[in-house]
């Protein structure tokens, strides 16, 4: 935590008995030390005469959705033995419980129970640094190791791809392993979490239609519906949602002053080719090179925010969870480049949060990754060997194009997307990475054509209708995603169609992961 810290207030209570007249928090109000990570919490506690209670303080970083942290490192009027009264004080040391981190978006929760004994209450969300929260992602999820893996080079040889990362504002996270769903998400699984978000803040996810089967993959979505879905997933298992309304202005606190400043200054600790984070620690310290930009005063005044909605201040954002609504504005001119390496910073305006625990879609890269099955170094999952035709009987494990679009028997060609079950998985306990139906991945942006501007997603994996086809087309001529390239794929690295971001497709899913 940076000693950038705005707390706000939160009254929580909970009653030892149901012959007693519950705990009373209430006045909670709560302020850093200036220049200090202590946080000074006052509150006031009514309590039935005669009775002690229990005080436990719990701090969230986004605004109340989660309590990841318990506040540890406390003195005061805290723990056990609490008599009542007004303004009652605690001093929380949030460098020791929080360390390294900061939000203007914290509440703290004060917790009074009857007794010596705490709550109960073993957290929400993400226990993060220093947290204990008891929230935890579906079991079902297959663990991954991240290591290092090959792509084409274009020359009939591959190259390594290094670890990956996710960013936050101070620099790069490494992750060792994803979390991803085995197969496709089905129905079945749409409809239990479609249902929870309809009570709970999003009113915007249908169920899969009345008549679908329940494992067969959830279809006929839109990106921005799979991305609502991810975040209500999220937040149905206690964890921090991935996506946002309001996009983080933040590029990141580069100097570790603990301000977020508007200089001209550029420093970046990520590309090795101008070598100017030489220590390595993801910020400038005197002495460093820095791109010294006009005024040039010799002085680094680092540019550590970029003013999107152009009113005049930062603003953190990522605070405003996507639930509601047709679309994230600008989602689409806030994400990185098409062809940007995974691995590349963020950049400011995002409106994912790259450390966040909850559910997200995969990127080109982790799918491609997956897709392998760990057999690295070959074009396909099973080797080097284009499928026949693009769809022997052989390689039908591996997707349920089956025989779409071979000449030598259009009878067989398949009408529909089918169960998982019908196939086996591949060398990393994954189905149907290749065919059945597309998914999406989380590459998104904005693209003018015939004078309109309009998002455009990807999706990867080629579906049953072919390897180069997620949508069944206008009359066979017009097709709303197609290959970029303009070339039939050669490996299962060219699986890559783009189409718009709201279009919808009987041949286009999704699965999510999660970067641990």
């Amino acid at each position: 935590m940076k000693t950038r810290l705005l707390l706000l207030s939160m009254v929580c209570s909970f009653a030892y008995s149901a012959s007693a007249a519950p705990p009373v928090v209430s006045g909670i109000t709560a302020s850093q030390r200036a220049n200090t990570k202590i946080v000074d919490v006052t509150y006031n506690l009514t309590l039935d005469a005669g009775q002690k209670a229990f005080v436990e303080l719990w701090f969230s970083p986004d605004n109340g959705l989660t309590f990841p942290v318990r506040c540890v490192d406390v003195s005061g009027h805290v723990d056990s033995n609490v008599t009542a009264g007004n303004n009652k004080a605690v001093e929380w040391n949030a460098e020791s419980d929080w360390n390294q981190q900061f939000t203007a978006h914290g509440k703290i929760r004060v917790i009074a129970t009857y007794g010596d004994q705490p709550s109960g209450f073993s957290g929400s969300g993400n226990a993060g640094a220093g947290g204990n929260g008891g929230a935890h992602a579906d079991e079902s999820l297959v663990t991954i190791p991240w290591d290092v893996f090959w792509v084409p080079n274009g020359a009939n040889d591959f190259n390594s791809l290094p670890g990956i990362n996710k960013n936050d504002a101070t620099g790069e996270i490494m992750f060792t392993k994803v979390k991803v769903d085995p197969e496709e998400i089905t129905n079945a699984k749409w409809n239990v979490i479609a249902d929870w978000a309809r009570s709970n803040g999003y009113p915007g996810l249908p169920d899969a239609p009345a008549n679908a089967v329940d494992d067969e993959p959830r279809t006929g979505i839109t990106f921005w519906e799979a991305l609502k879905w991810c975040n209500a997933r999220s937040e149905m298992d206690g964890l921090e949602p991935a996506y946002y309304i309001d996009a983080t202005e933040e590029i990141g606190d580069l100097n570790g002053d603990g301000n977020i400043t508007a200089g001209t200054d550029v420093f970046d600790p990520h590309d090795p080719a101008l070598n100017q984070d030489t220590n390595g620690n993801g910020k400038w310290d005197q002495g460093e090179p820095f791109t010294d930009n006009p005024p040039q005063n010799g002085t680094y005044e680092p540019q550590e925010y970029v003013d999107v909605n152009g009113n005049g201040q930062f603003d953190e954002g990522l605070s405003i969870v996507f639930r509601a609504g047709a679309n994230i504005a600008g989602f689409g001119t806030q994400l990185q480049a098409p062809g940007a390496p995974f691995n590349a910073p963020s950049i400011s305006g995002s409106p994912v949060k790259e450390n966040a625990s909850g559910y997200r879609l995969p990127s080109g890269a982790v799918f491609h990754k997956l897709a392998t099955g760990g057999n690295h170094k070959k074009k396909w999952p099973w080797g080097d060997e284009n499928p026949p035709g693009f769809g022997a009987p052989e390689y039908g494990q591996f997707s349920d194009y089956a025989l779409a679009g071979n000449p030598n028997d259009p009878a067989n060609t398949p009408t529909k997307p089918t169960p998982a079950s019908n196939r086996q998985a591949n060398g990393y306990g994954l189905k149907d990475l290749i065919g059945n139906v597309a998914e999406f991945t989380e590459a998104a942006w904005e693209e003018t054509v015939g004078g309109t501007s309009q998002v455009f997603s990807y999706v990867y994996g080629g579906s049953y209708l072919g390897l180069d086809f997620a949508d069944a087309g206008d009359g066979g001529a017009i097709r709303a995603f197609t290959n970029p390239s303009g070339q039939a794929p050669t490996n299962l690295f060219g699986l890559d169609l783009r189409g718009p971001a709201s279009d919808t497709s009987p041949a286009i899913g999704f699965r999510c992961v999660i970067y641990d």
